[in-house]
């Protein structure tokens, strides 16, 4: 799919400054390359007594000079224009035509451009392109027919030909160029995007992970490449930019349902396909609540399961939230095994994670911490986890609400094979114990997806430079 192009080793220093240089003389109207830059055009026009543009379906009055007697009209192109006998020229689509007057011996021509009424009416059949992939640039809309229309390029990207014919800049992050284009008198200013796969893919998923089972408007977020900063576009927009999404095989529209699970995704740019299987999943909260793990990479589903296996032991029903708070608390306490901190400096990275403790029966305070929050969340109990120090150093445990009141609680410190205290010394407490110091009090399960993946679950992220 790669293609070299030749002048792929130009620096983005020199594209930024082309840039620069089309907008420059766009403002200030000046001619370049033969093409005249104008900001604004005709809305309509009565009296055509010259070259000019004139919306399409629209009609106008051609006007011969005072001493042209007998005149006899002529359109060049009657598929964009006609003109009748009287002069009355009406415009039937976007294109170019002369009009031409004749009167005896004398003869006088006017080019006649029709446009939208709207320059929004119109764009490029493709404004994003994938790395490598090559394309004719045509203009089309949703209004009016454009097949009369040839177009005429001026561009920050030397690829572009004068017929439209462009590849994409191989690039690893995306590069975003100016292309000012033309038919007739009409003129537009478009910015065109060139982008890896890769990233495409990564940035929508990014934006639905989570959502799971939840209809969402289906967008895209360009950040971080310049000319589309902080702009989130539509599928309805990227259609229009010449991109099309489909999921499992049916065309996304502007709504979307991600249901749990494993799920194709396609995006097709002009005649080339690329395709990534996506997985999709609650947010951590809604899956700990539904306990499913659907659509989770393996190694935090095995977490997540081995909570919920926990829970149908240790869990039945009529308990009260006191009872539940109790039966999760004594779970963990008797369960596992702390890392002390001798061994965790060499402990696998899984001891960091709630997978320490519900996969291994061991692991240090925030392990602890983690499982707890996903057991007592999975069970319908608020739930916050809680950092801070003690005399030892950084800690972590939990606080809880029973019955409308929150408590404080720390599953580590009561947990009696580790070295542990007693195991009801840190059970439920309205106040904070004089040897924890807190620093943050959060209910995690509200964090980015991505501290779930490689963080709170397996620990991955500790010795993946994560944190």
């Amino acid at each position: 799919m790669k293609q070299g192009l030749h002048h792929i080793g130009k620096s983005i220093f020199k594209r930024c400054a082309a840039v620069i240089l089309i907008c420059s003389l766009l403002c200030a109207g000046m001619t370049l390359g033969g093409f005249h830059m104008e900001s604004a055009y005709a809305a309509s026009v009565k009296n055509i007594t010259g070259s000019t543009q004139i919306v399409c379906k629209k009609s106008a009055q051609v006007k011969a000079p005072s001493w042209y007697k007998n005149c006899k009209y002529s359109s060049s192109n009657k598929k964009v224009a006609t003109v009748s006998a009287k002069g009355k020229l009406r415009a039937l689509r976007l294109g170019v035509t002369t009009v031409t007057i004749k009167s005896g011996s004398n003869k006088i021509s006017y080019t006649i451009t029709v446009i939208p009424a709207k320059q929004s009416d119109v764009h490029l059949n493709q404004e994003i392109l994938m790395d490598g992939q090559s394309v004719q640039l045509k203009l089309v809309s949703d209004k009016y027919d454009t097949s009369q229309v040839q177009l005429s390029f001026i561009s920050a990207f030397d690829e572009i030909s004068k017929k439209g014919f462009c590849t994409g800049i191989d690039t690893s992050y995306g590069v975003t160029g100016t292309v000012y284009y033309s038919y007739g008198s009409f003129t537009k200013q478009i910015t065109l995007g060139v982008y890896t796969p890769d990233r495409f893919f990564g940035n929508m998923l990014r934006s639905y992970y989570g959502q799971g089972g939840v209809e969402a408007d289906v967008t895209y977020d360009l950040f971080p490449e310049k000319a589309f900063l902080n702009q989130t576009l539509t599928v309805k927009q990227f259609r229009e930019k010449g991109i099309t999404f489909y999921l499992d095989g049916k065309q996304m529209t502007d709504r979307v349902v991600y249901t749990p699970g494993e799920h194709v995704i396609r995006i097709t740019a002009g005649q080339q396909n690329y395709e990534q299987t996506a997985y999709v999943s609650y947010s951590i909260k809604h899956a700990l609540i539904k306990r499913d793990a659907t659509g989770y990479a393996p190694e935090n589903k095995k977490v997540l399961d081995a909570a919920f296996a926990a829970l149908d032991q240790v869990i039945t029903d009529g308990m009260t939230e006191e009872q539940k708070v109790r039966a999760i608390h004594d779970y963990l306490i008797y369960h596992a095994n702390y890392v002390n901190d001798g061994d965790y400096q060499s402990a696998e990275n899984w001891a960091l994670g709630a997978g320490g403790v519900l996969l291994h029966g061991e692991g240090v305070c925030q392990s602890y911490a983690f499982a707890f929050y996903m057991m007592t969340t999975a069970v319908g109990l608020d739930c916050r986890y809680v950092s801070g120090r003690v005399a030892t150093g950084n800690h972590g445990w939990n606080r809880v609400k029973v019955d409308g009141t929150w408590y404080y609680i720390d599953c580590t410190w009561d947990d009696p094979v580790g070295g542990g205290k007693e195991r009801d010394t840190y059970y439920l407490s309205k106040t904070l114990w004089s040897d924890h110091v807190v620093k943050e009090e959060k209910d995690i399960g509200l964090d980015d997806p991505v501290y779930w993946e490689k963080y709170y679950l397996t620990g991955e992220g500790y010795t993946n430079g994560f944190n």
